[in-house]
C-alpha cells in the first residue's frame, strides 16, 4: 500500500511539474471583431482566431494567454514585448511589415461597404467620396476610407466595430468600411443593414505577427500552422465560423 501511495504521489508530482513547465504564448488581440475574436454570452473570449492560435500553440507544446486590448494599440504592445504575437484579423501590409514580421497568411479577405437597406446615395466606389464613413480605429478599413476612398471619418472612428455599425444604424454615418467577414456578422446582428454588392475592393491576407527578433517563434508558428491545416483542424474552424 505504501509503495502504491508513493507511486501515485510521484505521478501526481510529475503531472504537476509538467503543467507548470508548459510555456505560455502571450497573444494580443482585440475582441471586438466577430467572428474572428469576440466575447461570448458567458464572458469568454472566443472566435476563429482564438481557436486557431490555441490549436497552433498546442502543436508547439504551449498554452495560450490572451491579452485583450484596443486594435490600434496592438502593434505597440508587440514591439514593446508586452505580448509574443498578434492573432487578430490583422492584414499583412507593407507598412506593418516595416515594424513586425508575419507568419504565412491564414485567411483571405476584402473590405466591404455596409449601408442601410434603404440607402439610395451609394451605388459605386465613386459614390463614397465625401460620404461620412464609420470605421474601427487602426484597421485597414479605417485607412482605406480615409486615404483611398475620400470618405469623411473626422468624427466616426471607433474602438469597436459594433459602435461603428451603430452609427450607420442610427443614420449618423452614411456607410461603414470593414472586413467582409465582420460585415457579414454585423448585417446578421442588425437587420436594417446590408452589404453593397459589386464594390471592387482589393484582396487582403491576414497573418500572425511577431517581433522582428523572434525568428525562432516565427518558424515554429509556420510549422504549427501547416500542421493544423494538414490535420483538418483549420478546415473544421472555417466550417464552424464561416459555413
Amino acid at each position: 500500500m505504501k509503495k502504491l501511495f508513493a507511486l501515485m504521489l510521484a505521478l501526481a508530482m510529475m503531472l504537476t511539474a509538467a503543467a507548470a513547465s508548459a510555456e505560455s504564448l502571450k497573444v494580443g488581440l482585440n475582441a471586438e471583431f466577430a467572428p474572428f475574436e469576440y466575447v461570448d454570452d458567458d464572458g469568454k473570449i472566443t472566435g476563429f482566431d482564438v481557436e486557431l492560435i490555441t490549436a497552433i500553440a498546442e502543436k508547439m507544446g504551449m498554452e495560450v494567454e490572451i491579452e485583450n486590448m484596443y486594435f490600434d494599440g496592438l502593434l505597440g504592445a508587440l514591439t514593446s514585448k508586452m505580448v509574443d504575437c498578434l492573432c487578430t484579423g490583422m492584414t499583412i501590409t507593407e507598412e506593418r511589415k516595416a515594424s513586425v514580421d508575419f507568419a504565412d497568411p491564414y485567411f483571405t479577405a476584402t473590405q466591404a461597404v455596409v449601408v442601410l437597406k434603404d440607402n439610395d446615395t451609394i451605388h459605386s466606389i465613386d459614390d463614397l467620396k465625401g460620404k461620412k464613413a464609420a470605421v474601427q480605429d487602426g484597421t485597414t478599413g479605417h485607412f482605406m476610407a480615409q486615404d483611398d476612398l475620400g470618405c469623411d471619418v473626422s468624427d466616426t472612428v471607433y474602438k469597436a466595430a459594433t459602435d461603428a455599425a451603430l452609427d450607420v444604424v442610427n443614420g449618423r454615418a452614411d456607410c461603414m468600411i470593414i472586413d467582409d467577414a465582420v460585415a457579414q456578422n454585423l448585417v446578421k446582428k442588425y437587420d436594417t443593414l446590408t452589404i453593397l454588392e459589386g464594390m471592387d475592393m482589393p484582396v487582403e491576407e491576414y497573418g500572425i505577427a511577431v517581433n522582428k527578433d523572434s525568428a525562432e517563434l516565427l518558424t515554429k508558428i509556420n510549422e504549427a500552422l501547416a500542421a493544423v491545416k494538414e490535420d483538418g483542424t483549420y478546415d473544421a474552424l472555417i466550417a464552424k465560423y464561416f459555413n
